[in-house]
């Protein structure tokens, strides 16, 4: 009475699941094809077109219009629905692991008792649950690879920012390197000294200016001040959404994200006072097409500079001092220590104190 309950079992489990992995091939199919096109135009505008050409047509026509319905949802909503729809999917795809491991060990139970039995039944039944999980998993990894090359990762294959904007890049010498230095250095401890700090002469983060969402509001702002040249020809782009998983974020050392399959820019609201107005201007750069990071963090340098608060400007001088003495260290550490001599004391509190944070 067993065997024949064990068969039947058997025969019903083997008809769903082949149901199911004839589904789940069809769409493993259309997930491959949709990948395979994206590649292809990726590949297309790389290799077949101008660069100034996709950023023409693309990064400043069909990226704006593509998000754009998304973009507009987004605005409505306090929240992160990037961050959400993550969750959602980390959710989803913990349930399917469960309940694929268990669908496979009822498999391979069965599968045993019947062969126990003197029957032979078809070894692909055991990992038949597998299966569809891989085809499925790899189908949702090709829409999410068309997903981002569409919504945004073409940006990658246009104009750099210098191009569109018409500079000359050329080489550099280690004293023109020291002497941006000096002139960053002067204004970064000119522009610290506007700021409302403690006792011990940090930031005041409670000081109302310093709000992270009044800081969005003004990161807009500046944006919309950049010449054409410098910022996209459309205004109406949403402000930063900060993330409810920030800690989280922090522990992996990550200040901000662009996730290209949802235009939304999500910062890292624990991120170091001095830099978070960079970082949000530096997210809100990918969001208005400029997708190589180096290239952000210039257009965000732009806009901080556009600003009327001292703050912003602060950082988006903070920001650039710390790259470029960086640069200068590694080119000549005497130099290095030239400029970094006439730096406020505070500043250099500062840059310990976001190395100590991460």
């Amino acid at each position: 009475m067993s065997y024949f309950s064990d068969y039947i079992n058997y025969t019903h489990i083997e008809y769903l699941q082949q149901k199911k992995l004839y589904r789940s091939t069809i769409f493993a199919g259309i997930g491959a094809f949709t990948g395979f096109i994206a590649l292809f135009v990726y590949g297309l505008c790389h290799l077949c077109f101008e660069d100034i050409t996709v950023s023409a047509v693309y990064s400043d026509g069909i990226f704006y219009y593509i998000n754009y319905p998304l973009r507009k949802l987004s605005e409505f909503l306090p929240f992160s629905l990037a961050e959400l729809l993550l969750y959602v999917a980390i959710i989803c795809f913990t349930v399917f692991l469960i309940i694929t491991i268990y669908n496979t060990v009822v498999a391979v139970k069965l599968y045993f008792r019947i062969k126990r039995s003197g029957k032979h039944p078809e070894k692909r039944f055991m990992f038949r649950a597998a299966e569809n999980f891989a085809l499925r998993i790899s189908a949702v990894f090709c829409f999410l690879i068309a997903a981002f090359i569409f919504l945004g990762g073409i940006n990658y294959t246009g104009a750099t920012f210098a191009e569109r904007a018409g500079y000359r890049l050329g080489g550099y010498t280690v004293s023109q390197l020291e002497e941006l230095c000096l002139y960053l250095g002067q204004n970064v401890s000119n522009t610290r000294q506007a700021l409302v700090t403690n006792p011990d002469g940090s930031i005041n983060e409670q000081y109302y200016a310093y709000n992270p969402y009044r800081l969005a509001d003004e990161a807009k702002v500046a944006y919309n001040r950049l010449p054409a040249e410098y910022n996209s020809r459309h205004k109406d782009y949403p402000v930063v959404k900060f993330a409810y998983s920030s800690n989280i974020m922090s522990n992996i050392h990550i200040t901000g994200i662009y996730p290209y399959v949802f235009p939304e820019s999500v910062v890292n609201i624990n991120t170091p006072i001095m830099s978070l107005p960079h970082t949000v201007c530096h997210e809100m750069a990918h969001q208005r097409g400029i997708g190589r990071e180096d290239e952000a963090n210039f257009v965000a340098f732009l806009v901080c500079m556009a600003s009327d608060d001292a703050y912003v400007r602060y950082s988006g001088y903070y920001e650039m001092f710390k790259y470029l003495v960086n640069a200068l260290y590694e080119a000549d550490t005497e130099l290095f220590n030239k400029a970094y001599t006439i730096a406020d004391e505070r500043l250099k509190k500062e840059i310990y104190a976001f190395n100590d944070f991460y």
